[in-house]
């Protein structure tokens, strides 16, 4: 019995159509991760940590490098500190994870050394970018010439902000917070002032007993706080030192 024209046709098609895919083997879908990498970038304030060759200042010998992402209108913009000056820049991100930063603009302030020589390698290294990755709380970017600048993740204070640097001892002192005894932070910010009691919290600060600490932190205005609360927020943002205080007893 002779099969129909049509059937033969349709089977054939069927047969070359699938030895074509088994050739072609497995196609991958492309997934465009842009998007979810953006809003992970824009949602935090990204402070550099590591570059192999350079000192870092970190607040202590000079302003965090901090770079702050943002994207309003469509068009993606990069800004923060290079040191003691800021800048800013456009950026953009592609698939397989790409970075490219635009040339910087910035204020012009006069720094001592080395904090100009720095900062002009780092505005040009960012014209060099080409990708970026995360790995929990850092940020690595890497260059066309190889270099690999690592960033770590901070809280995205309110404009408002202010950071400090502040001692914290390594014991609590007895206080009184509205009619409640309890125990508060010691702190100062001069190792040569009298310690002082802060009645609020520091939030994401978990000490160790018998370590004293320095930190960074951010001060924000609390506006309307309850009654008998603090009118002042405190943010830990970054370690500074650690020393065990041996006991006393």
């Amino acid at each position: 019995m002779s099969m129909p024209t049509f059937t033969r046709s349709l089977m054939l098609l069927v047969v070359t159509t699938a030895t074509l895919a088994a050739c072609a083997g497995p196609t991958a879908t492309p997934i465009n991760s842009s998007a979810s990498d953006e809003a992970q970038l824009m949602a935090s304030r990204w402070e550099l940590v590591k570059w192999p060759d350079h000192v870092i200042p970190n607040g202590d010998n000079g302003e965090p490098v901090m770079l702050n992402f943002a994207n309003e209108t469509g068009q993606g913009h990069v800004s923060g500190r290079s040191w003691c000056n800021n800048f800013s820049a456009t950026y953009a991100l592609a698939s397989a994870n790409r970075l490219t930063i635009g040339q910087a603009v910035g204020t012009r302030k006069m720094c001592p050394e080395p904090a100009m020589q720095f900062e002009s390698d780092f505005l040009n290294q960012l014209q060099t970018v080409n990708t970026y990755s995360f790995s929990g709380p850092l940020l690595e970017i890497s260059t066309s010439d190889h270099q690999t600048l690592t960033f770590h993740r901070r809280e995205k204070p309110s404009a408002a902000a202010k950071t400090k640097l502040v001692y914290v001892a390594s014991e609590k002192a007895p206080c009184s917070n509205g009619v409640m005894r309890t125990t508060c932070y010691q702190i100062r910010e001069d190792k040569t002032q009298p310690w002082q009691l802060w009645y609020g919290d520091i939030v994401g600060f978990k000490p160790e007993p018998g370590i004293a600490y320095r930190l960074r932190i951010l001060e924000e205005k609390i506006p309307n706080p309850p009654q008998d609360a603090s009118s002042i927020k405190w943010t830990l943002d970054m370690v500074i030192e650690q020393e065990v205080i041996k006991s006393r007893n």
